[in-house]
């Protein structure tokens, strides 16, 4: 094995080390629960059941959830998308910026790639890497190596790119997750009481407690589900939040950007039907960890108000285009990579 080979084994391996911890709290937890609570400290047999019956679903729903998180494949861009390797360092040795977005331009155009939004400087999204025009909402992960679809951030604890493929895995993870850390605080907090009472009263009559293991399973397993629960929450609501405006967190730091600037609404088709788009139609398909998510991770819906304002700008660079149009092919600035309105009107009509 080369040195190179296995510094890049190492490295993969050290990237597990947050879910071998998130695991080795869970297993904990469950022993802490099941074992010392239920079994060696509730002495009543139907809440004993009642507890462990509601315990294991939502301890089943988050490991089914945090197992499809990690494990689903990431999307990466179809096949046209890709340019080639002779293309790709045409691309690559241009000397100026018009130069690589005309070239760009007439690449996209020849493989008529559906696209909405653009670079900073007003050119096709491309990346150099993987030598492919990024489709919408598409990015490349560094620490992937790849581009990926709908990428929304890469996660140290499920080691994966959150992105098209696992973004309702990873909601579901969360809410999950949450919902198990709080039934846990809730159903453990009568014999956190009931241990920190005993530990009152015995300073009170001068004893020295020397509380058993169990006891201490017990008080840390409130502290640790209440710790994970509140950190938990944060970031379950905040992405509730961004799919609520059909925004990923990249999105919510860095407006996309249409033909008429940055638009942080341009995908947004109204709660519901962003919702739907993650999760599907089906409510109770939804709250499960199967694929149930709309779309193919390409082809995206505009903001019917960010459509009227694309086609208002699109016609204004139209009557520009009849005085120069050489100008025009170097400064058009349109995602879709035409200059003509039939172009235009395929883009538009795509990626409804």
């Amino acid at each position: 094995m080369s040195v190179d080979s296995a510094r890049q084994c190492c490295y993969g391996s050290l990237k597990w080390i947050p879910v071998a911890f998130l695991l080795s709290v869970l297993t904990w937890s469950y022993y802490a629960y099941v074992v010392q609570m239920c079994f060696l400290t509730i002495d009543s047999v139907p809440k004993k059941v009642i507890y462990l019956c509601v315990y294991h679903p939502l301890l089943i729903l988050f490991l089914w959830s945090y197992y499809r998180t990690i494990f689903e494949r990431s999307r990466t861009p179809p096949e046209q998308f890709y340019i080639g390797d002779v293309e790709g360092e045409r691309i690559a040795s241009v000397q100026t910026i018009d130069e690589r977005r005309a070239g760009l331009i007439r690449l996209a155009r020849q493989a008529n790639l559906p696209l909405l939004t653009r670079h900073f400087d007003g050119s096709v999204r491309y990346c150099f890497v993987c030598q492919c025009i990024k489709p919408d909402r598409a990015h490349h992960c560094s620490v992937c190596e790849k581009c990926v679809l709908r990428y929304d951030h890469h996660c140290p604890w499920t080691n994966s790119c959150i992105s098209y493929g696992n973004y309702k895995f990873f909601l579901l993870f969360l809410g999950w997750s949450f919902a198990l850390c709080l039934y846990v605080a809730a159903t453990s907090l009568e014999y956190f009481i009931q241990f920190w009472q005993g530990v009152t009263d015995s300073h009170k009559d001068g004893d020295v407690l020397r509380p058993a293991s169990g006891k201490l399973h017990l008080l840390f397993l409130f502290f640790v589900s209440i710790m994970f629960a509140i950190s938990i929450s944060s970031l379950f609501f905040y992405h509730l939040y961004l799919t609520a405006k059909n925004r990923t967190t990249l999105e919510s730091f860095r407006s996309p950007i249409f033909a008429n600037g940055p638009q942080k609404n341009g995908f947004n088709l109204g709660w519901k039907r962003n919702y739907q788009e993650i999760f599907g139609e089906n409510l109770l398909r939804g709250l499960i960890p199967i694929s149930t998510t709309l779309g193919d991770g390409v082809h995206y819906e505009m903001n019917n108000l960010i459509v009227g304002s694309v086609q208002l700008t699109s016609n204004r660079t139209n009557e520009n285009s009849q005085q120069n149009t050489n100008q025009v092919i170097l400064n058009m600035e349109s995602p879709a990579i035409s200059m003509h309105n039939n172009d235009r009107n395929y883009l538009l009509t795509n990626n409804k």
